[in-house]
């Protein structure tokens, strides 16, 4: 093993590390060969760049996904590399080039990313302002038993496409009929929206991290501090969540972005309660790590869906506990919320 290890470590010196696309390659490829194990070549390969989405990027990356070890050594071929069967520490005139080479890379990256991000957030704006108030018989909101509010607009699918000059698709589906329009901030700004339609197939306007750190909120937020704040992952669940307890939620929109989501709630509120909505795992019915990790990260607290010994696979999130509890028996799990457990974890 340890040999292997030298051999994967001295093909990492001959691949830039480049922007997040690179290291989320890298990831999966040391991941489907090493496993956990792979996490620290996996740090120090990529130095101190992408600190704040490492956990997270580690985390998605497969150990049975499509990049293999092998994509990594034919990589490393590519830019000049050659196993001597030892590792050979690189000579300072290596590190150098390969640091600007990796310099220039993620210069690139950052503004393509920019450009993109900019591409997006103006035809959200231009949705946004085509789009009408949500209606209360908008069909993925009967489904789900909850009511529009003033942040929340539709569209017909026909029209967001032209709009967008592509088909909005949620797994190769195409998204059809009237589209609620769920706008996404990022700090102050609109960043993207996501677009959902009446079989609840979901999707976010192309854009490359338009939606990282970004939520839908269900009213304005306040102005000031000392109150109330529900986090949760989907907008369904934040819905039932508000309209049982009153207190104002946000939707991170997918379960990894909770934490970020939580700490930047966290620093614009530094004296709020903020209750993490956690969903539920389907096969365990325990609550989702990461919504334990948004909770302790922040000094916050969680709530869980409760749904006794009649749960079903499918029933996971505080909507799934309105539609069969009602609203008041949502109103008590959260009161109920408290402090993650010690080794309560992933």
């Amino acid at each position: 093993m340890n040999n292997d290890i030298d051999r994967i470590r001295d093909a990492l010196q001959f691949v830039p590390v480049g922007g997040h696309d690179e290291r989320v390659r890298v990831a999966f490829m040391l991941k489907s060969e090493l496993g956990e194990t792979g996490r620290d070549l996996w740090d120090e390969w990529r130095g101190d760049r992408g600190n704040d989405e490492a956990a997270s990027v580690w985390k998605s990356a497969s150990e049975t996904g499509p990049l293999k070890i092998g994509s990594l050594f034919h990589e490393a071929k590519d830019n000049g590399w050659h196993y001597s069967g030892s590792y050979q520490m690189p000579t300072p005139d290596q590190i150098a080039e390969r640091k600007r080479i990796a310099t220039e890379l993620a210069a690139k990256e950052e503004e393509e990313t920019a450009r993109e991000r900019a591409d997006t957030a103006k035809k959200a704006a231009a949705i946004l302002k085509a789009a009408d108030k949500a209606r209360v018989d908008h069909p993925y909101l009967s489904r789900k038993q909850v009511s529009p509010v003033a942040t929340l607009r539709e569209i017909d699918a026909g029209k967001a496409a032209t709009i967008l000059g592509y088909i909005p698709k949620s797994g190769g589906d195409a998204l059809t009929g009237r589209l609620l329009v769920v706008p996404v901030k990022q700090g102050e700004g609109f960043s993207t929206l996501e677009l959902i339609d009446g079989d609840k197939r979901k999707a976010a306007l192309a854009g490359r991290g338009s939606k990282t750190g970004g939520y839908w909120a269900t009213e304005r937020l306040p102005d000031g501090d000392g109150f109330v704040l529900l986090i949760g992952e989907g907008v369904a669940t934040v819905l039932s969540a508000t309209e049982a307890t009153g207190h104002p939620a946000i939707a991170a929109l997918s379960s990894g972005n909770l934490p970020v989501v939580a700490k930047a709630m966290r620093e614009r509120y530094p004296e709020a309660a903020i209750v993490i909505l956690a969903d539920l795992v389907k096969a365990t019915g325990a609550p989702d790590h990461h919504a334990i990790e948004a909770a302790r990260s922040v000094g916050g607290l969680l709530a869980v869906p409760e749904f006794g010994d009649t749960r079903e696979p499918g029933q996971t999130d505080f909507n799934d506990m309105a539609v069969q509890c009602g609203a008041e028996a949502v109103k008590q799990a959260i009161a109920r919320a408290s402090v993650p457990a010690i080794g309560e974890c992933h």
